[in-house]
């Protein structure tokens, strides 16, 4: 009785972590935070690997997605005995992971760079935790689950591949924006070549996402963001990166032709 008492006390502070992170962010462009909102530090920093403005919008999807995940942990939690369930230390993760993305906010918005790269690897790794407990129960399901139990888990785990997917690309735009801030221009830095490189580290994550954890939504936002890239170099200085726009896209249909492989058989069997 004290663990799902102490289960409970967690789930509300981690609902109050969510809207309080969903503040925040609403704030910074709102207000905004030290008068510039987040797109415009973003586009103050010379970064070939930042896509268009409106693929930001993702944004809403993942606030969405984290709405549903919420009320459905608030749901567990307060649930007699789920099979798919979401547990104390997912709670302690996931108010971890609210409270870094509120810490990154405010180091972006005053221009540390460095340390929102260090707040940003550290929303990754509990992505990744919440991921990988995700997965474990995820596998644990059989068929024959009633619909309730395949609802919770799509809805536990759907919300945070999605963010996962989106953390990835942000964690490499991050970095590219921090060594453009130390000056690596000046010691053979080249930023074409880099952001080739990096659009390639982004597609070998979005590969190891769909092999070895089945997650597609991290891939599909992967996807998303590569399409934001081309639009925002085709309509910027298209001659100038064409090299850049080919790369995304080539890393686009390597992505694509891996779920097909992998989802047609899945399709034909259940048919």
């Amino acid at each position: 009785m004290k663990q799902k008492t102490s289960l409970r006390i967690l789930a509300l502070v981690a609902a109050a972590a969510f809207i309080a992170m969903v503040t925040v962010n609403a704030l910074a462009n709102i207000l905004p935070l030290n008068n510039m909102n987040t797109g415009e530090l973003s586009d103050a920093i010379p970064n070939l690997f930042v896509p268009a403005g409106i693929t930001f919008a993702i944004w809403g999807l993942i606030y969405l997605l984290l709405l549903g995940y919420s009320a459905t942990f608030l749901a567990t939690a307060f649930n007699q005995k789920p099979k798919f369930g979401w547990t104390m230390t997912d709670a302690i993760v996931f108010v971890a992971n609210a409270l870094l993305n509120i810490a990154w906010i405010f180091a972006w918005h005053w221009q540390m760079i460095g340390l929102s790269l260090l707040i940003m690897f550290g929303i990754l790794a509990t992505l990744i935790m919440l991921e990988e407990r995700n997965y474990k129960a995820y596998a644990t399901l059989g068929e024959a689950d009633s619909n309730i139990e395949r609802l919770r888990r799509i809805m536990l785990r759907l919300p945070i591949t999605v963010y996962l997917g989106w953390i990835c690309v942000a964690t490499i735009a991050n970095i590219t924006a921090w060594l453009v801030t130390i000056g690596q221009g000046g010691t053979g830095f080249v930023p074409i070549i880099w952001t080739i490189v990096v659009l390639a580290a982004g597609t070998a994550v979005a590969l190891l996402l769909i092999l070895r954890r089945k997650a597609y939504a991290s891939a599909v936002v992967v996807l998303w963001a590569y399409l934001g890239i081309i639009l925002k170099r085709a309509g910027t200085d298209p001659e100038q990166t064409y090299t850049i726009i080919i790369a995304a896209a080539l890393g686009m249909v390597v992505i694509i032709t891996t779920m097909v492989i992998k989802l047609l058989p899945r399709r034909i069997k259940a048919s």
